[in-house]
């Protein structure tokens, strides 16, 4: 039985394999992506917020030709309840977050015995999928023939849990271009790997701001004396503690004077840990890591400066329209992978409030090219080209234009009519 490790070794059955996406040892952080990104102080709730976003897409079945929707079709039915352990929200968190930690994320589509009718998808942990030694991904651009749709992996989630699933039940989403692997296509991996050094700094500036807030508040007395000092016995030395801790300080029944004969010398172990600057390094490092995720400074940041309202919408609404729609877009694209029926799954951030400012945007450009349409074909331009030049389909259909007649004012001038 294969087991997770950066090297293969023969399962049951005598057949070599090869594991998938192992990643690099993190060394204390973790063993592998999908461990650090569970558990990083900041990876791991920057993760969470862009993975929560992707799950509120709303989703329905297209007929291309006529552009109709249809939020009944059951084929929704398997993504809104794809599995008894998930929802549809559960189901896309976890997919976009196993997707930018391990670079990929893989669906196991459950078919029904005897059938080719899906009755459940689960999100399979990409660290666990093992190939083939030998596996090797061909040229070949059919689709439903593809001779590596009856291939299989073995997906080994421990103990007597190995199973073995073909391709043609698989499906791929990714995160960085697939690919580049020219040997195993379905292979790829994590832009976390590059901010290995980033996240490693993070987590050991975070932790030596710890070890100086346990060391502070510590003492040392001292002899001044610089020669012929003594050492204290270890009977004096208890005497010497017992009396500083238990007369001196503020607690009650002590007192802030400390008053001796002795020549001695009182030193604070304070260590400021500004002065070291171990917040403004995590601040470096951090926003380092939300540029990796692509995420504006107006929605997520560590520098805890104040931004507008205007400037955080605008900067939402550009993230998911330039980030979360291509992921939706991609994440769509799979799902529709072979489909010949001439309709789609789309995905679509419409629902979301913040995405109504773009509907305001859009009507009011709407209202501006309609007045623009008005203003040419009152100037006798043709109807077919005022629709051009105002952005409209030249085969829509208008009314007949008629200027405005002219008529007399109560002065006896002229005035354009309604």
């Amino acid at each position: 039985m294969p087991s997770l490790k950066p090297f293969w070794e023969r399962n049951i059955n005598g057949v070599n394999w090869s594991f998938v996406n192992d990643g690099e040892d993190w060394g204390e952080l973790g063993k592998n992506n999908l461990i650090i990104a569970q558990n990083h102080a900041i990876l791991t709730p920057a993760l969470m917020f862009v993975s929560k976003i992707f799950s509120q897409a709303d989703f329905y079945i297209e007929t291309i030709k006529t552009g109709e929707r249809d939020y009944t079709a059951p084929e929704l039915n398997l993504l809104r309840n794809p599995n008894y352990y998930q929802t549809q929200s559960d189901l896309l968190e976890a997919t976009y977050f196993m997707m930018l930690a391990t670079g990929m994320a893989v669906y196991y589509t459950k078919r029904l015995i005897g059938s080719e009718d899906i009755e459940a998808v689960y999100l399979l942990n990409t660290n666990l999928i093992a190939y083939p030694e030998e596996f090797i991904t061909p040229f070949n651009r059919k689709v439903d023939d593809n001779p590596i749709r009856n291939k299989v992996i073995i997906y080994d989630k421990g103990g007597k849990e190995e199973k073995e699933i073909k391709f043609k039940d698989l499906l791929f989403f990714y995160d960085m271009p697939n690919g580049l692997n020219t040997k195993n296509m379905f292979d790829n991996k994590s832009r976390i790997t590059g901010l290995k050094q980033t996240l490693t700094n993070t987590n050991d500036s975070l932790k030596a701001k710890n070890i100086i807030l346990k060391t502070n508040g510590k003492e040392l007395i001292t002899g001044t004396t610089k020669e012929g000092g003594l050492q204290l016995t270890a009977d004096e030395k208890k005497k010497a503690e017992k009396l500083f801790n238990n007369k001196f300080g503020l607690g009650s029944g002590r007192s802030r004077a400390l008053i001796t004969k002795a020549d001695i010398n009182w030193q604070s172990l304070h260590i400021a840990a500004r002065d070291l600057g171990l917040d403004e390094s995590v601040k470096t490092d951090g926003n380092i890591i939300y540029t990796a995720l692509h995420i504006p400074k107006d929605i997520l940041s560590l520098e805890a400066k104040k931004t507008t309202y205007n400037n955080f919408k605008e900067s939402m609404v550009s993230y998911i329209q330039n980030e979360m729609q291509s992921s939706v877009n991609s994440f769509c694209d799979v799902w529709n992978k072979g489909k010949e029926d001439g309709k789609r799954l789309v995905g679509t951030f419409e629902n979301m409030p913040v995405m109504q400012f773009i509907n305001i945007e859009k009507f009011d450009g709407v209202k501006k090219r309609g007045e623009a349409l008005n203003a040419l074909r009152s100037a006798g331009l043709p109807d077919d080209v005022a629709l051009e030049l105002c952005g409209f389909p030249k085969d829509t259909k208008l009314e007949k234009y008629e200027k405005p007649t002219t008529q007399a004012n109560s002065e006896g001038g002229e005035t354009a009519g309604d």
